[in-house]
């Protein structure tokens, strides 16, 4: 489906009128009443913009129209690189070509499942000089991935220079998160993202990671992320960020910043995730013990292909007998995390997100990005507020599980 069939064909011709053509295509969302879609918040001193998507009264457009606006607005001279997973919505494609052809160098990699669509979007970004649609040899679709059952899952841009949302000129910009660009798993999803203005260091970092996909660097034993050498860990002042893939049967990126906190019974973790398997014991393993040493746990999953929710019985039983609060949600395709606690004795306020799901997958065959925010102190944490709102917009009109409810229909 199309969504700008006035602006086919001879819309190129408009590519000089970038204002007119940025009215013209944002996109009117419609989203539930009372929602949340968008906060502001300052991490280790650079403005971070968070944005959300819920789809409970219709179709959402804000992420869509968020990362349209960013791309319409990088000047001619400078350099978007982005990362697309999916995709089938015309006007991010379109923004692209527009930036293209107004003198910006537009860079895409692109999972190789969308190499045969025949979609529009496709088509557009086939136009771009630099596209890229990644294939292995072992006939995944993953870039830095050989897995067979790999995919190039990774949702990010960078911007060496746009604008942020009240019009202010800004460089080094970065953006990531859950939404894909598409319907299903984009607008008519609850999502979530991040765009962290004049951080140059993650996005250094980010593009570090992009250029590795872009060269297709695969590793022994796809074993990408090594924190050692610093190979897919991009430490940095707003965020640090972790990719995939690692080696199998080594560490675990979310376990092992899950471990940063103390858990005590004043701790708080709230986990939106889309799908959650036997594949990650450490993660699971992690979340029990922090129901053991007091904290409270929550989680609003997604539902899978059959009415249920996407998590291994296993694990389901696991986690309500240690005590975790669990909510089936339909349409969640977020995977971020919001913890409150001591780490290291200080009291935080922290976000995580990215592209892994609480899966095997994700850790271990994809091209993935974990992003950990730096922390909130005191009485002012917006962008953790923010999430946690996005949060029980999910949970609390969820299906409520128990062991004798699986899948908890």
């Amino acid at each position: 489906m199309k969504l700008f069939s006035s602006l086919g064909g001879p819309r190129r011709a408009l590519a000089a009128v970038v204002a007119l053509a940025t009215a013209a295509t944002l996109l009117t969302a419609s989203p539930a009443a009372a929602a949340l879609h968008s906060a502001s918040a300052t991490i280790g001193g650079y403005p971070v913009w968070a944005h959300f998507t819920n789809p409970t009264a219709g179709r959402d457009y804000t992420i869509i129209n968020e990362l349209q606006r960013l791309i319409d607005a990088a000047p001619a001279g400078s350099t978007v690189r982005g990362t697309i997973h999916s995709l089938s919505i015309d006007s991010v494609a379109d923004a692209l070509l527009r930036a293209q052809q107004r003198g910006v160098a537009v860079w895409v990699v692109v999972d190789g499942k969308n190499a045969p669509s025949t979609d529009p979007a496709v088509a557009t970004v086939r136009q771009l000089t630099n596209d890229k649609f990644c294939t292995n040899s072992s006939g995944g679709n993953g870039c830095i991935s050989t897995s067979a059952d790999g995919d190039m899952h990774t949702k990010m841009f960078t911007f060496t220079a746009t604008k942020d949302p009240n019009g202010t000129a800004r460089s080094n910009v970065s953006w990531f998160g859950s939404a894909n660009l598409t319907y299903a798993t984009g607008t008519d999803a609850f999502n979530n993202t991040i765009t962290v203005y004049g951080d140059a260091a993650l996005m250094n970092g980010l593009n570090a990671n992009f250029s590795d996909m872009w060269n297709r660097r695969h590793y022994s034993g796809d074993d990408y992320y090594d924190s050692a050498s610093g190979r897919g860990y991009y430490q940095a002042t707003a965020a640090d960020a972790y990719a995939s893939p690692e080696g199998e049967g080594q560490t675990d990126t979310i376990a092992t910043r899950l471990n940063d906190l103390t858990p005590n019974a004043n701790c708080r973790l709230r986990v939106g995730m889309a799908s959650v398997t036997s594949g990650r014991p450490k993660v699971v393993d992690v979340v029990k013990s922090y129901k053991a040493g007091g904290c409270n746990v929550w989680m609003a999953v997604g539902t899978d292909s059959a009415g249920g929710i996407a998590m291994t019985q296993s694990v389901y039983n696991d986690l309500l007998t240690a005590g975790v609060a669990i909510r089936r949600k339909d349409d969640i395709h977020n995977k971020f995390f919001l913890a409150y606690g001591s780490y290291g004795g200080t009291y935080q306020y922290r976000v995580y997100t990215g592209s892994q799901n609480w899966t095997q997958d994700a850790l271990s065959e994809n091209d993935e990005i974990f992003v950990k925010m730096g922390p909130e102190t005191g009485t002012a944490h917006p962008l953790y507020d923010a999430y946690y709102t996005h949060f029980n917009e999910a949970y609390n009109t969820g299906v409520t599980c128990t062991k004798s409810n699986y899948p908890c229909r």
